[in-house]
């Protein structure tokens, strides 16, 4: 195309093709945009298209035509090019209807139905897509699903006929295109419970080429409220769907009960992990688990002992945080009659207890020096001496140790013995924190509510859009201890049929969430801005992090401190002052022990 002003067009709306509608200096002209190609925008004699202004560079921008679609990428440094009133800074996807503004000239981009909506979309452009749409449906409270597509190993070539076929099953509002790889992602606005009978569409259009075709949708935002989370929910569901069928997120999800207590995980890392212990259940080997305070290490036990061939005899916890060093000693490995004063009757110790079965020790790290040595001793020899005895009695146990610091650290600094760490590390499994399993987190939040509610014998309340969006951007301290306390706090609390932001907490509901429960602008609400005193929100604030930090430490001090960065004797102090310190038992929090 030589430089120049383009060709003009008549402007009719049924003309197919993309174009500008150009308004400067009192007149106006319908421009016409190839199909392949660029077109340079400016003041300069190299300018495709001229807007002979001061204040617009030689080459204020660029248009990037290719099949219908159109990018603007900014290239001058004169007066700022404006996509709807907003400065174009990087390359951006024009739709129909968008305005430009270079210097004083108008630009209306124009994109007829069979290009806009009638193509299947790069992975590039569909992101874009999805981005924006994710923001819709966050700020303005509208549903849309999200349909991942596997070919099962068939392709889908560049220029194929079905490509044009498969977007023509779908309307003009929905956007099909690739995912990155081998598959397709179809995006389908305003749509959550009538995802059916598009994605079927698809499939059965699909057949001829990928007889093996299976599909899973996942909704935003209800689902998941930002990209890559709604990605690996779509991704997620359709790895459990079969050929020909559509799965949805929930069928994602594992479920099963340990013990009485019912289990379910649908993040692909928890499920690699799951698998991990499995294979780990079939072995005697000692095992440590890592994890932040809260993450479901117990479960990790449990799980290790419920498939293992132990399961039939007993699996015991202490929590060496909650026992005091003079009594450890009796509480794990017994005592005799007489061995002390008040010891009137002889009595086992947890790893008797425990004898055939699992041992699982939580917050191990806290375990004295003394009884460290003596853990190894039954580590290696499988016998141990009572409190008192003068002889070993035989033990078979397995013991499972947990802990939500870091033991190498420990060991480091001379706090825990080296031999005791190799031994109970001889298989590591490391629990991710709530925060990395977007997908776990309204799969869990769902779960919690129903069964508080149950227990309350009233009906389960929906959960809303702005619920989950705050739910899925709080960072979780204490994971999944308090997200399950959360759900007890609401079941207890909230009334109606659907769970608003309202029934949260101050520590949830009080922050801002973009798009989601914040504030109108003012020149929305009308009226004076009221604000609340200073002093007294970060006293609030304050207030709530510390609660949530001692949550998130079953009531320990020294780590709760630490967990916020507060100095201990300023936490101590603030516990007196907010009232705080009398909900404790104790530091280190009320004892935490069972048998069986």
């Amino acid at each position: 195309m030589t430089p120049g002003p383009l060709p003009h067009t008549p402007s009719s709306p049924s003309e197919a093709g993309a174009s500008l509608f150009v308004v400067q200096e009192g007149s106006s002209a319908q421009v016409t945009l190839p199909e392949e190609g660029e077109v340079v925008i400016g003041s300069g004699a190299t300018a495709t298209l001229r807007i002979a202004q001061a204040g617009v560079a030689g080459e204020q921008l660029r248009l990037v035509c290719a099949r219908g679609a159109v990018t603007a990428l900014p290239l001058g440094s004169g007066a700022d090019t404006l996509v709807n009133r907003e400065p174009l800074r990087a390359p951006r996807s024009l739709a129909s209807g968008d305005v430009l503004r270079v210097g004083e000239a108008t630009l209306v981009v124009r994109l007829s139905p069979t290009h806009s909506a009638g193509r299947l979309l790069s992975w590039p452009e569909l992101r874009r897509r999805l981005d924006e749409e994710i923001e819709r449906a966050v700020r303005y409270r509208r549903v849309f699903a999200l349909v991942a597509l596997d070919l099962g190993g068939a392709a889908l070539p560049e220029g194929s006929p079905l490509a044009d076929a498969l977007v023509g099953t779908l309307r003009l509002c929905d956007v099909l295109g690739r995912d990155g790889g081998s598959g397709l992602l179809a995006l389908l606005p305003e749509t959550a419970e009538a995802v059916g009978p598009p994605a079927m569409r698809l499939l059965r259009a699909l057949a001829p080429v990928a007889p093996q075709a299976r599909a899973g949708f996942a909704c935003c935002p209800t689902e998941a409220s930002d990209l890559d989370a709604l990605l690996a929910t779509a991704r997620e569901a359709v790895a459990g769907a079969r050929p020909g069928e559509l799965a949805g997120a929930p069928g994602a999800a594992r479920r099963w009960v340990l013990g009485e207590r019912p289990v379910v995980i649908a993040d692909p890392s928890m499920k690699q992990l799951f698998g991990l212990i499995e294979r780990l259940a079939r072995s005697d080997l000692p095992v440590l688990v890592a994890g932040e305070s809260g993450v479901g290490k117990e479960l990790v036990a449990a799980a290790l002992h419920a498939w293992s061939a132990r399961k039939s005899a007993r699996i015991v916890s202490l929590n060496c945080a909650a026992i005091p060093e003079s009594l450890l000693e009796s509480e794990l490995f017994g005592h005799e009659r007489g061995a002390f004063s008040g010891a009137t009757t002889a009595k086992p110790g947890l790893l008797e207890v425990a004898d055939g079965g699992t041992l699982f020790l939580d917050e191990i790290g806290e375990c004295p020096p003394s009884q460290q040595a003596k853990l190894v001793r039954v580590l290696e020899t499988k016998r141990l001496l009572r409190l008192g005895a003068v002889s070993e009695r035989a033990v078979d146990v397995r013991i499972v140790a947990a802990t939500n610091r870091s033991l190498e650290d420990d060991v480091a600094s001379g706090r825990f013995r080296k031999d005791l760490f190799f031994r109970l590390s001889a298989a590591t499994v490391v629990v991710p924190p709530l925060r990395q399993r977007p997908l776990d987190l309204p799969v869990l939040a769902r779960t919690f509510l129903d069964e508080s509610c149950a227990r309350l014998g009233r009906p389960s309340p929906a959960i809303s859009a702005e619920v989950m969006v705050r739910l899925a951007r709080h960072s979780w301290p204490g994971n999944v201890r308090e997200l399950r306390n959360l759900f007890e706090y609401v079941a207890a609390t909230a009334e109606g049929p659907t769970l608003e932001l309202s029934h949260l907490p101050p520590s949830l509901a009080g922050a801002g969430v973009a798009g989601a429960g914040a504030q109108a602008p003012r020149s929305m609400r009308g009226g004076p801005r009221t604000f609340r005193n200073l002093h007294e929100e970060v006293r609030e604030l304050e207030r709530t992090r510390m609660a949530e930090a001692l949550e998130a430490c079953d009531g320990g001090r020294a780590r709760a401190a630490s967990l916020i960065g507060m100095p201990l004797r300023t936490f101590v102090t603030k516990l007196k002052e907010y009232g705080l310190g009398a909900a404790l038992d104790g530091e280190g929090g009320a004892a935490k022990r069972g048998r069986g």
